[in-house]
């Protein structure tokens, strides 16, 4: 097939008839005369097609749109370029609207409603990692299973899967529209103060809380799809959390019953130092 497509780019110069412009070799352009022949059959991998060939000094010339849809291409004519270009390939440079989404998962920190739109203030990996998304009647919204929910059920440490866009406001965090949302299971959350921070074999041990009432501490396991953030967004690495420092955590749902409690973080978001700011 690519020795056809070659084929056609080379002789085919447009010929549209039995009388054609053929381009010189200094760009210029001169009138020939050639011989329709109808009765010449062209055929393709030996299906008949309704070409009709012209010959012109003994060599046969096929129209270029109508010979490259026969071949299966596309004809893209730029000034004075002709370009074949497969109708597959065509396909996958306009892909339709809903192939462009941008998709993320993450937690759901805030939840505001402004007249007929819900906006999601979403935390979390993919496209980005902080998120507005605007959700309307337009939105589709449903479980795992793919059973249909609504904006109800979506609240506070919500862990959600969401496609928006393609359209992105030039903020930060940035803003779109949601086009799909996915519930997933719910976190618990705590604010407290970090009292202590270890590092494991298989990642980061941080407790918040009291040490002295280890029922009331919370020890959250930090691993690798773990996001820890500053209030502001940046990001923060499990070595620089700070005993004292006050953060919120979305943790669970699955918590190991020992004394104190453990259990998986997804987002633990450091909150500002008050005294720091005043």
């Amino acid at each position: 097939m690519k020795h056809k497509k070659a084929l056609i780019v080379l002789t085919a110069v447009g010929v549209m008839g039995a009388t054609a412009a053929v381009a010189g070799a200094a760009g210029l352009s001169e009138k020939v005369s050639g011989l329709l022949r109808s009765d010449v059959q062209v055929t393709v991998n030996g299906d008949q097609t309704g070409l009709q060939p012209v010959y012109i000094n003994g060599k046969a010339y096929l129209p270029v749109r109508d010979t490259a849809g026969a071949l299966g291409y596309e004809v893209v004519a730029t000034g004075k370029q002709i370009q074949l270009q497969s109708k597959a390939e065509t396909r996958q440079a306009d892909p339709p609207v809903e192939e462009q989404r941008i998709q993320m998962t993450g937690v759901v920190v805030s939840k505001t409603v402004e007249g007929d739109t819900t906006r999601l203030e979403v935390r979390g990996k993919g496209g980005s990692d902080w998120m507005i998304l605007g959700v309307t009647a337009d939105t589709v919204i449903e479980n795992e299973a793919g059973e249909a929910k609504t904006i109800d059920d979506i609240k506070e440490g919500t862990h959600i899967a969401a496609d928006y866009g393609p359209i992105v406001a030039m903020s930060y965090p940035g803003q779109s529209a949601a086009a799909k949302i996915v519930i997933g299971a719910e976190r618990l959350i705590k604010e407290d103060a970090v009292s202590s921070v270890a590092q494991t074999e298989a990642g980061w041990k941080v407790t918040l809380g009291a040490a002295a009432d280890p029922a009331s501490q919370i020890v959250l396991n930090v691993g690798e799809d773990t996001l820890i953030v500053k209030a502001n967004g940046e990001p923060v690495k499990p070595e620089e959390l700070q005993t004292g420092a006050k953060v919120r955590a979305y943790y669970g749902p699955l918590i190991m019953k020992s004394l104190p409690a453990q259990s998986p973080a997804e987002l633990i978001v450091v909150l500002p130092d008050e005294q720091a700011e005043q």
